[in-house]
């Protein structure tokens, strides 16, 4: 481990010994009001609530004073042979307090959503990365306009698959001509770094917003960039292969509902393939058109995302698109009591280098 990674380990290390302690009271009074119970057992189940590192101190203390203030009582029993151990329960009163903190516990839930909310705004790949990786998107979903991408009729659910279409022209003008040295250089091809690329992936549902999420996404890139500029001519072209097997919301039933639902075993493997770019804007802003095969089925796909050339030469590719899963031959799925809607939004951010 090198200095800076043991510092950074430091760090984490000291923020994951600070956990909110003022949440204790209430943590324990919520276990009360499940069942009766003493200091070390009380310790084991204070541990779902991932307060942080709480030592046995600590909850004798909170005890204490859930005691002398009437919030709780306690009694002595019999524990192992010659010992006595003192068990607590909820009061009446205890009840009452419990209820006022649950209101707070709510202005504080709200407050620390609009941390994660504006952290969301920032845009930057460690902000979806975090989204993917903390499970938290779908509490901060938006809606978005149902139009699916694909452009699919839906009176045929079957296995097809088309050749590109013909979208027309776009109106943005004509491309940038290539250079001598674009024409010398010739494309160039770039890998994707797995652990910076990521898929998000939003549905809507009668329970409210879910989000499901994979870092991992492999393939390259074939383009020409001349003095930092990204060249269409000849117009860039790659394979980008996600792993559908790590999809992840963070809800072990919603996941396995997920991959039976799509099928993961049979096809482990959604890719995209680029065909032709065009700039949409001046500026960073560019218009795809390839194919995306997920399900088995591939159908052509377009949309625009924001293309970027760093300055250390790698190339980041960020962009949202609305796709109707019924265009893949999934039904909408409903999962026990839960149904989700067929129009989900697909956020991807990639890293080549």
């Amino acid at each position: 481990m090198d200095d800076v990674t043991a510092a950074t380990a430091g760090k984490i290390s000291r923020f994951e010994l600070a956990p909110p302690r003022r949440f204790i009271l209430p943590a324990v009074l919520l276990l009360l009001s499940e069942q009766p119970g003493y200091g070390y057992e009380l310790l084991a189940r204070l541990a779902d609530f991932r307060l942080g590192h709480v030592d046995r101190p600590a909850v004798y203390r909170a005890l204490g004073r859930l005691e002398a203030d009437g919030m709780a009582r306690s009694s002595s029993q019999n524990g192992t042979v010659g010992q006595a151990r003192r068990v607590y329960e909820l009061t009446p009163f205890g009840e009452e307090v419990l209820r006022v903190w649950m209101s707070v516990i709510k202005e504080e839930h709200d407050q620390l959503g609009q941390v994660l909310r504006r952290y969301q705004a920032t845009g930057t790949t460690n902000a979806l990365l975090a989204e993917v990786e903390g499970g938290w998107a779908s509490a901060l979903s938006s809606g978005w306009s149902p139009v699916s991408s694909t452009l699919v009729p839906h009176r045929r659910l079957v296995p097809v698959r088309t050749g590109p279409v013909d979208v027309g022209p776009y109106p943005v003008g004509p491309p940038p001509t290539a250079s001598p040295d674009s024409a010398s250089d010739g494309p160039r091809e770039y890998h994707l770094v797995p652990d910076r690329s990521v898929l998000l992936i939003e549905v809507r549902s009668t329970v409210g917003p879910l989000s499901f999420g994979a870092i991992g996404i492999t393939g390259s890139v074939r383009a020409v960039v001349v003095d930092g500029t990204l060249r269409t001519e000849p117009p860039p072209s790659g394979t980008l292969e996600i792993d559908m097997s790590g999809l992840s919301s963070g809800n072990g039933l919603h996941d396995a509902e997920l991959l039976r639902r799509i099928d993961a075993r049979r096809f482990p493997t959604a890719t995209v393939e680029l065909r032709n770019c065009a700039a949409s804007a001046p500026g960073t802003r560019y218009r795809l058109e390839g194919e995306l095969t997920f399900h088995g089925v591939t159908r052509p796909a377009q949309g625009t995302v924001n293309l970027e050339v760093l300055p250390d030469g790698r190339l980041t590719v960020t962009g949202e698109q609305v796709f109707d899963i019924r265009d893949f031959a999934i039904p909408s799925p409903t999962m026990l009591m839960l149904r989700i809607y067929p129009d989900v939004r697909v956020r991807l951010h990639v890293e080549a280098e």
